[in-house]
């Protein structure tokens, strides 16, 4: 740490040998043969760490005291004595002073007592950073509905949202980015429900290909194809009374996706390769980060089975748009780890400031890489020990491009005119949106079957 030392001392010679000690150590050093001055530098100008003659401290303590200005602003002063001022040493130390120098300097003394005070200086410069943290309002970092963290308004919001669905038995589309909790969503709305007894049973609609999703999902008779030995029950059947959670349901192709609303509409399923057909009391809850409108329109995806799916939509806000909530998540994470550490205030802004695109599970993420590369015996996580990644500015948020207006048609009413320009406007920021309808309507300030109605024509 290469640092601005200050030399207080009358003794001009002593002093300059010791800021030749001090300079080929590459610090920055001024030396001061005036109290006062000195004083005035310690609380006007940046300064690492004060070595103080204590006889020329002790001249003017009662008017300037130098080390009690230093200790004022968190600066370690050593003090300098010969062996008939040793007594002042004692008094100095319980001034403040962290430790004593004796003149004449010997190199290794003097670089030992520099390399201390400046590690005193750091530690009191974390100290002040984290405390500085602490004073904000502390805000409950419990767990919501016992899966969420978060105080935000937008997490408000999926909580009371969360609750009402749990009343009812319809069907929910959970729409959020990679990372967002999606899951946890689905399993808060089934444990808040009158299903929370029964199972609930997750399956990634991704991971299978077309033919093993329905065997899963619908089960199959032995002899239905090649290896199948034995009945097995299927997911819609174990998860009777309870919820199935289909995430990652954008990725079903669209003969799965026939069956599947077939199964929604007369609750009943058929095994793959059977005859009889099996009612089923589950409820169905899928989650997706597609943009799901794109894949309606190009015929990848039923309007039908979106339809059936959606009937209660839910979106969970990304992390960036709830920053607020990052200092409650990265302490949690740290307590889930059973690790002590905190981190210094300008470590905190820097992750609030990210983007996150990968948010909870990304955060979680680097929370454990960060305690998991800590020295041992070291509880503060400064800026300096975050990877490049988060030390970047966080992007802009792209703004919303001016709504194309129609070609003027002269043919066309006054009316017709306006209901073309609110359709290409309602298009663009959904656009910008992601495809998110909700989010759509709430940045519109419309109802979102309002919307619907708007933007699927009158």
């Amino acid at each position: 740490m290469k640092a601005k030392i200050l030399i207080a001392d009358d003794d001009r010679n002593l002093a300059e040998v010791l800021k030749g000690i001090l300079r080929r150590l590459e610090h920055r050093v001024k030396i001061c043969d005036d109290v006062s001055d000195a004083v005035r530098q310690l609380s006007e100008e940046e300064c690492n760490l004060l070595i103080c003659d204590a006889r020329m401290w002790q001249r003017s303590r009662d008017k300037e005291d130098m080390v009690g200005t230093a200790v004022s602003h968190s600066i370690p002063v050593a003090v300098t004595v010969t062996y008939g001022t040793q007594p002042l040493a004692a008094t100095a130390l319980e001034a403040g002073a962290f430790v004593s120098v004796m003149k004449p300097f010997r190199a290794d003394e003097v670089i030992r007592a520099v390399e201390e005070g400046l590690t005193l200086c750091k530690n009191n410069a974390q100290k002040e950073e984290v405390a500085s943290e602490e004073e904000q309002p502390k805000v409950s970092s419990e767990l919501h509905l016992g899966y969420f963290i978060g105080e935000s308004p937008r997490m408000g919001e999926l909580y009371e949202q969360i609750q009402k669905i749990a009343s009812t038995d319809m069907t929910v589309l959970i729409r959020g980015e990679s990372g967002t909790g999606k899951e946890l969503v689905a399993k808060a709305i089934h444990e808040c429900s009158s299903r929370a007894r029964r199972p609930f049973i997750a399956v990634n609609c991704a991971a299978l290909s077309d033919q093993l999703l329905e065997s899963e999902l619908f089960g199959y008779v032995k002899g239905a194809f090649t290896g199948a030995f034995h009945n097995k029950e299927g997911l819609f059947q174990a998860a009777d009374g309870g919820t199935l959670f289909l995430d990652e349901i954008g990725s079903v192709s669209i003969n799965t996706q026939q069956v599947l609303l077939r199964v929604l509409e007369d609750h009943l399923v058929r095994q793959v390769g059977g005859t009889e057909s099996i009612s089923v009391n589950t409820r169905v809850i899928a989650a997706t980060n597609e943009n799901m409108e794109q894949r309606i329109e190009d015929g990848k995806f039923r309007l039908d089975l979106f339809h059936r799916l959606s009937v209660l939509p839910v979106s969970v806000p990304p992390l960036r748009e709830r920053r607020e909530d990052i200092p409650l998540l990265v302490n949690y994470f740290l307590r889930k780890k059973e690790c002590d550490a905190k981190l210094t205030a300008e470590a905190m802004r820097l992750l609030v400031n990210f983007d996150w695109p990968g948010n909870v599970r990304q955060m979680e993420n680097a929370v454990l890489r960060l305690v998991a590369m800590l020295p041992e015996g070291e509880h503060l996580i400064g800026a300096e020990s975050l990877p490049d990644e988060f030390k970047q500015p966080a992007k802009e948020p792209v703004s919303q491009k001016a709504p194309t207006e129609p070609k003027i048609d002269t043919s066309l009413s006054l009316k017709a005119y306006l209901r073309q320009c609110e359709r290409n406007y309602m298009r663009q920021v959904l656009e910008n949106l992601g495809g998110d309808k909700e989010a759509a309507s709430r940045s519109l300030g419309i109802s979102l079957a309002t919307f619907y109605r708007k933007y699927d024509g009158e």
